[in-house]
This record gives C-alpha cells, structure tokens and sequence, in this order.
C-alpha cells in the first residue's frame, strides 16, 4: 500500500502546485480575490485547478477501494496514469483549452477504471 500511499500524495502536492499557480496567476493578470474571472489566461488556470478538484473527488476514494479490493500495485500503477494525465490537462489547457483533450481523456479513464474495476471486485465478492 505504501506506493498507493505515494501515488495519492502526488496527486495532491500536484494539485497544491495547481493552486500556487492560481494565486500567480491572480497577481500576474491583476485578478483580484473573491473574483474568479476577468482575464482569461487567469480563468484558464483557475478552472485546471477547480477541475482537478473535482476529479480528485472520484480518484481518491476510487484509488484506495482499488487497492483494497482489487491490487495495490495496479492501483498505483493507475494512479500514475491519473497524475500523468492531470499533468497534461495543465499543459494543454494552459496552452489552448481546446486541446485539453487528451489530458481529460486520460484522467477520465483511470478514473473509470478504479471506479468501474471497485465496484465489479466488490460485486464478485458477494457472490
């Protein structure tokens, strides 16, 4: 458990850095708090950091069932994908939102199978 541990603490120090980014961002393009919008390379990492928050809502819980009912090691291993893919979602957002694609495909996957891979080791469990 302990690289699933790791994996975890990795998606969230990535999304510390996300939010480091943010506070940046409202200094650089004048963006003052409580306001969330105003320019828009500033909305482009407000909202990469806001949509990680809501993916890391599915993987975290998603991640730890996997590893319990089904395999450590594959957890990890798709928790790596996860943090890969929120990587490139920063990248290709920040860049063009338009292209953010295969970043949130990636995200969206290793989401669906720590969701998807739980809930079928849960179900064969009962059986």
């Amino acid at each position: 458990m302990a690289w699933v541990h790791i994996v975890a603490m990795l998606a969230l120090l990535e999304y510390f850095f996300f939010g480091i980014k943010v506070g940046q961002a409202r200094g650089t393009y004048g963006v003052k708090a409580p306001a969330t919008t105003g320019n828009e390379m500033f909305e482009r990492f407000n909202r990469v950091h806001q949509n990680t928050l809501e993916q890391l809502i599915i993987f975290l819980p998603g991640l730890y069932a996997f590893a319990t009912l089904v395999s450590p090691l594959w957890a990890a291993l798709v928790g790596v994908a996860f943090v890969v893919g929120r990587g490139m979602y920063y990248s290709l957002y920040i860049g063009n939102p338009d292209k953010r694609g295969p970043g949130a495909l990636v995200t969206m996957v290793s989401n669906s199978v720590l969701v998807i891979g739980t809930l079928i080791a849960a179900v064969m469990a009962l059986l």
